[in-house]
């Protein structure tokens, strides 16, 4: 059951979507719910660009762009916008909460990348790893005949 703040105006959001803050989102259970993909096979690129989503066992998602490289000795998974300078074209969606701080102001994407980068990445180590296994990267690598 749902309360409503009587101090805070009105909006229908505030029943379906909860707040939390930082704190309570690093005290949930993450895991790697989806990858996707984009690929422009016309044009050779060293990079592929797409999105990951984790998810809590709250039901919350986060949303990250990322691009693997290829360094010609490995391939690394940067996420746009955190481990990156491209924090303008990166996109840092949160679904299922409103991520407030402890005066219950809507955190700034900011603030949230850097509670990722510091915190929630971490939290996940092999995060990398299960990205690369989710792809079927042998349709990227070319062999010399």
């Amino acid at each position: 059951m749902q309360f409503l703040d009587l101090q805070r105006q009105f909006n229908f959001n505030d029943l379906l979507t909860p707040y939390t803050t930082l704190a309570q989102l690093g005290g949930q259970d993450w895991v790697l719910a989806k990858v996707r993909v984009e690929h422009d096979c016309l044009h050779e690129s060293a990079h592929l660009n797409g999105q990951v989503v984790l998810q809590s066992d709250q039901a919350i998602h986060i949303e990250l762009d990322w691009v693997i490289v290829d360094t010609g000795h490995e391939l690394q998974v940067l996420f746009k916008g955190i481990e990156t300078q491209d924090f303008g074209a990166s996109r840092l969606m949160v679904s299922g909460a409103q991520v407030v701080d402890a005066e219950q102001q809507v955190i700034s994407a900011e603030a949230l990348s850097l509670w990722l980068d510091a915190t929630l990445l971490p939290m996940l180590p092999t995060l990398r790893r299960d990205i690369k296994a989710r792809l079927n990267l042998w349709d990227y690598v070319e062999y010399d005949v």
